[in-house]
C-alpha cells in the first residue's frame, strides 16, 4: 500500500514544522513590544475595534494569527506522519508534546489578549519557545536515525573539499615567482639593475602580504560589523548617538586588536599549524616570518591598540578589548584548542566581545542588550565552526587538536551543530525582546534563519562534506544579516523626525 509520509517528505515537512513554529515566536516576541491591543482587543477575530483596515499593527496581528493556524495545521499533519511515517518514539513524544503545548499556548495567547496581563505575554512566548524546541529535538531524532539509510548519492568530488582553501595567500616563492615572470624583451638599460630591483619589490610585497595574513583579515569585517551592531544597538535602545571619531577609533583599534591576536595565534600553532594541510602554507609555519617576529608584531598591534582606544574612546573600552586579546590569544589559543572539546564552546566568548565593546563605546557602561548581543555570538560559534571541523577532522586529528569532531564522532558534532542553530534563533528572539528593534530586524532574521536551518538539514541528510560547507557558509550568512538588521534599524530610527 502506497503511504503518504515517506521518510522524506515526513523530514521535509516536520522541518517546515519547526520553522514555521520559529517564524511563529519571533512574530510573537515582536507583537509583545508593540501596542497590539489598541489595534486587535478581540480574540480570535478583531469583530470591532479596528481603527484603521490599514494599520501596519493590526496587518502584523493578524498575519502572526494567520501564522498560529498555519502551524496548526502542520502540527497535524507533523503528527499524522510521524505515525505514518514509523519514527522512534521519543520523535512521537515530542511531536505529541508539541500538540499539547500549541494547544496550551493558543489559550494563553488568548489571555493575552482578553486580560493584557504581562505574566500571560511572557508565558505564551515561552511556551512557543519550548514548542520549537520539542520540534528542533524531533527533527534531530529522525535525521539522525534516517539518513544513514537514505545517504545522497554523491561522486568522490562531493566527499571532501580541496586539502587548501583557494583563498589562502600564495607563498613567498610563489609570489616571487609569479613577479618575476615579466616579458624578457621588455626594454631596460640596466638589465641587471632592473631586475634586482623586480627581485626586491617581489619580496617587500610577499612580506607585506605575510604580516597581513598575520592579522586574520577575514575575521575583521565580522568583528567590526559586531562591534558597529553593538554601538548601533546602544543607538536604538538609549537614544544615544556617537560621533564620527568614536566610531572610527572604535572600529580601528578593534581591527589592531584583532590583528594582534590573529598574530600571536599564528605564532604559537606554528608546529601544529605545519601538520594541517590547511593551514601549512601559513606565514609562520614555512617560515617566511619567524614566531619571534610574529610575536612582537603581535604586541606593537596591541599597545598600538590600547593608544588609540585609550586615547580616543575610553578605559572601559580599552580593557574589554584587552580582555579580548587575552581571552583569544591566551584562554582560547593556549589553554582550550589544545586541551578539550569545549575550546569552540567556551572560546566564543572572545569573538562575542565586541557587541559589548560597540555598546560601551556609546553608552560607557555594559547594558543587557550588549550582553544578549554577545550571548547570540556565543551559541552560533558551535553551529558555525563545528561545520569546518567536521570538514577537517583528519587535518585537527594529525595535529592533535580535541575538536568536538574529532572526539566525539561527526554525528555527535551535527546534531550539536542543530542544537546550538536552534539556541541561536532563540536568543536572536530575546535580542527583539529586550530592545526596541522593528519588523525589519524580525523578518530578515526569520528569512535568513530558514536558509541556516535548511541548510543543517541537508547536511544531516546526505553527510558530505560539501553540504557540511554550505552549513558553514550559511552561518556566516546569518550572522551577518542580523547585524546588518540591527544597524539599519538604527539609522531608521536615526532617520525619523
Amino acid at each position: 500500500m502506497t503511504t503518504l509520509f515517506t521518510t522524506r517528505r515526513f523530514v521535509l515537512l516536520l522541518a517546515t514544522t519547526t520553522l514555521a513554529t520559529y517564524a511563529l515566536l519571533a512574530t510573537g516576541a515582536a507583537l509583545a513590544t508593540t501596542d497590539a491591543g489598541s489595534a486587535c482587543g478581540k480574540w480570535p477575530l478583531c469583530t470591532d475595534g479596528i481603527a484603521s483596515p490599514i494599520d501596519p499593527t493590526l496587518i502584523a496581528v493578524l498575519g502572526h494569527r494567520l501564522l498560529a493556524g498555519v502551524v496548526g495545521l502542520l502540527l497535524a499533519l507533523t503528527t499524522l506522519g510521524a505515525w505514518e511515517a514509523e519514527s522512534s518514539r521519543r520523535t512521537r513524544i515530542a511531536i505529541s508534546g508539541g500538540v499539547v503545548l500549541f494547544v496550551i499556548q493558543v489559550g494563553v495567547g488568548g489571555l493575552v489578549v482578553v486580560t493584557g496581563e504581562p505574566v500571560a505575554g511572557r508565558a505564551h512566548l515561552a511556551i512557543a519557545a519550548v514548542l520549537f524546541t520539542a520540534l528542533l529535538a524531533a527533527l534531530g531524532w529522525t535525521l539522525e536515525g534516517k539518513s544513514t539509510t537514505e545517504r545522497a548519492t554523491f561522486d568522490a568530488a562531493d566527499s571532501a573539499p580541496s586539502s587548501e582553501p583557494a583563498s589562502e595567500p600564495p607563498s613567498s616563492a610563489a609570489a616571487s615567482e609569479t613577479t618575476s615572470s615579466a616579458p624578457a624583451n621588455e626594454p631596460s638599460s640596466n638589465p641587471t639593475r632592473t631586475t634586482a630591483e623586480r627581485s626586491a619589490r617581489a619580496r617587500l610585497h610577499s612580506r607585506g602580504r605575510s604580516y597581513l595574513e598575520l592579522t586574520k583579515p577575514r575575521l575583521m569585517w565580522l568583528l567590526c560589523l559586531l562591534a558597529l551592531a553593538g554601538m548601533a544597538l546602544a543607538t536604538t535602545t538609549t537614544g544615544q548617538w556617537p560621533d564620527g571619531v568614536t566610531v572610527v577609533a572604535t572600529l580601528a583599534g578593534g581591527m589592531l586588536a584583532t590583528g594582534a591576536s590573529g598574530a600571536f595565534n599564528h605564532a604559537y600553532e606554528r608546529d601544529r599549524d605545519q601538520q594541517m594541510s590547511r593551514t601549512a602554507a601559513r606565514p609562520v609555519a614555512t617560515d617566511q616570518v619567524s614566531a619571534a617576529r610574529a610575536t612582537l608584531f603581535a604586541f606593537a598591534l596591541a599597545v598600538l591598540s590600547m593608544v588609540v582606544l585609550v586615547t580616543l574612546v575610553s578605559l572601559l573600552v580599552a580593557a574589554l578589548t584587552l580582555a579580548a586579546i587575552v581571552y583569544y590569544s591566551v584562554l582560547y589559543t593556549v589553554v582550550l584548542k589544545p586541551n578539550t572539546t569545549w575550546n569552540i564552546a567556551i572560546g566564543g566568548g572572545s569573538g562575542a566581545l565586541p557587541a559589548v565593546i560597540g555598546w560601551a563605546a556609546v553608552t560607557g557602561s555594559v547594558g543587557l542588550p550588549a550582553i544578549v548581543l554577545a550571548l547570540i555570538v556565543v551559541v552560533w560559534t558551535p553551529a558555525h565552526f563545528y561545520n569546518l571541523a567536521i570538514v577537517y577532522r583528519d587535518d585537527y586529528a594529525r595535529a592533535g587538536y580535541p575538536m568536538f569532531p574529532v572526539v566525539s564522532g561527526v554525528s555527535a558534532a551535527r546534531r550539536r551543530i542543530l542544537l546550538t542553530l536552534g539556541g541561536t534563533l532563540v536568543m536572536t528572539t530575546v535580542l527583539g525582546l529586550v530592545t526596541p528593534l522593528g519588523w525589519l530586524f524580525t523578518l530578515s532574521t526569520i528569512t535568513v534563519g530558514g536558509l541556516f536551518l535548511g541548510t543543517a538539514v541537508v547536511q544531516c541528510r546526505r553527510r558530505t562534506d560539501r553540504a557540511t560547507l554550505r552549513t558553514f557558509h550559511a552561518s556566516n550568512a546569518y550572522l551577518g544579516v542580523v547585524l546588518l538588521a540591527i544597524v539599519a534599524e538604527a539609522l531608521v530610527v536615526g532617520l525619523r523626525p
